[in-house]
């Protein structure tokens, strides 16, 4: 049930998966897991039935839930600033193409904790503290 916690963390939290294929991953083991907890233990399915309903099911819940959780990416445009202390932390002007609805921009201090696992958090420029971050304008375009 981890995988649950860690989509549920990714929904509620500043925590960001960066990767579609891992979250999607994470996303099908949690549905699947749920799925056979439920068939298994309260409807009590064994066997082949077991099996049958829990494919059925994860099937559909997984295409239920990514209509519903279609994930827009985040590109980040330019690295403003990097932090003197931590080598994982940088502040980040980032833009996300809406498509024909335009174009959406956030500014966010960005620390990575593991590959593909993110802590973003939005700010404001005016409110970076200069003793603790290095200007570096680092465009990523």
């Amino acid at each position: 049930m981890l995988s649950t916690g860690i989509i549920l963390l990714d929904k509620i939290t500043p925590l960001e998966i960066t990767n579609i294929k891992i979250y999607y991953c994470l996303l099908i083991v949690s549905i699947t897991l749920s799925t056979i907890i439920i068939l298994r233990f309260w409807l009590k399915l064994k066997g082949e039935t077991l099996l049958l309903s829990t494919a059925i099911c994860v099937a559909l819940l997984f295409a239920i839930t990514y209509i519903l959780t279609w994930r827009l990416e985040w590109k980040t445009e330019t690295i403003l600033y990097k932090n003197l202390h931590l080598q994982n932390r940088t502040i980040e002007f980032q833009r996300m193409d809406l498509g024909v609805f335009g174009t959406k921009s956030r500014t966010i201090d960005r620390m990575r904790i593991l590959p593909y696992v993110e802590w973003n958090k939005e700010i404001r420029v005016s409110e970076i503290d200069t003793l603790t971050w290095k200007k570096v304008n680092i465009d990523q375009t």
